[in-house]
């Protein structure tokens, strides 16, 4: 069976060019807007980066959560707000009052949720203590509160903490993902989402490329595998032949136009 899907046609000229039907596999390799959707005229992590993804027909996002000074769970990458407000001051130094008037839109997480509720997949990423800075707060029982207000089928929460992301499971009965680090082998990595009861592994596009023969063993163990950040074609390639369930994307809709033209053409030469 085919989906008709709304993707991004292949222009060379643009990253962010007019939208066009293509019909899509059901059952292929899912790919999900890094987040939001990487397009130079929308700011990452923002409701515009995520409209864009999923308008386009991405079959989701994802997106970082973060706390403001007063504890409100808001989507954000760095921590601080240099690269993409100007502003050296600390996401977490600010209130929420405060962060509503920064020059550029940062979403609540709730905005989000709501946004994408659905109409696709949701990845939430929680950011580490120690990676790339300290975060305020209790950001699991934070995330885990607002995640208790809504329909958490297509939901997903990620996280390079184990332990961050043992304690939300301990609080909230939601689909989990263990992300690793570049350089962690696939294999170690692998056990260790099994180890810890997750429902899918988060590997880095070139551990994932080196561990392929390893994905047949996650899945039999009932893993998902999820790689980041991937864009290259050849990589795409690998990853879907490899059974890889889903790709992080920065540009999802033209690694799903490129896949799709790989396909079709494999078919007429077959």
């Amino acid at each position: 069976g085919h989906r008709d899907v709304h993707l991004l046609a292949v222009d060379t000229t643009s990253r962010c060019p007019q939208r066009v039907a293509v019909a899509a596999d059901a059952g292929v390799m899912e790919l999900l807007g890094h987040r939001g959707a990487a397009c130079t005229d929308t700011l990452e992590n923002t409701l515009a980066a995520v409209e864009r993804a999923l308008f386009l027909g991405a079959d989701g996002v994802e997106v970082d959560v973060r706390l403001t000074a007063d504890g409100v769970p808001v989507v954000h990458h760095d921590p601080h707000l240099r690269r993409t407000a100007g502003d050296d001051r600390a996401l977490s130094s600010l209130t929420w009052d405060a962060v509503q008037e920064l020059p550029i839109a940062i979403p609540r997480l709730e905005d989000v949720l709501e946004l994408v509720r659905g109409r696709g997949r949701l990845v939430v990423e929680l950011k580490s203590p120690s990676w790339p800075a300290a975060t305020r707060g209790d950001l699991p029982a934070v995330v885990a509160a607002v995640l208790r207000r809504h329909d958490l089928r297509d939901v997903l929460v990620s996280s390079f903490d184990r332990p961050r992301l043992g304690r939300l499971r301990g609080l909230l009965t939601v689909r989990t993902g263990l992300l690793l680090r570049p350089g962690v082998p696939m294999r170690v990595g692998l056990l260790r989402a099994v180890s810890d009861g997750h429902d899918e592994a988060h590997p880095h596009v070139l551990s994932a490329l080196t561990g392929l023969d390893l994905i047949g063993w996650a899945h039999g163990q009932g893993l998902g595998v999820t790689a980041w950040t991937v864009d290259r074609p050849d990589h795409l390639r690998r990853l879907a032949e490899a059974g890889v369930d889903a790709a992080i994307c920065d540009d999802p809709v033209a690694a799903r136009v490129r896949l799709e033209s790989r396909r079709q053409r494999s078919a007429l030469s077959a």
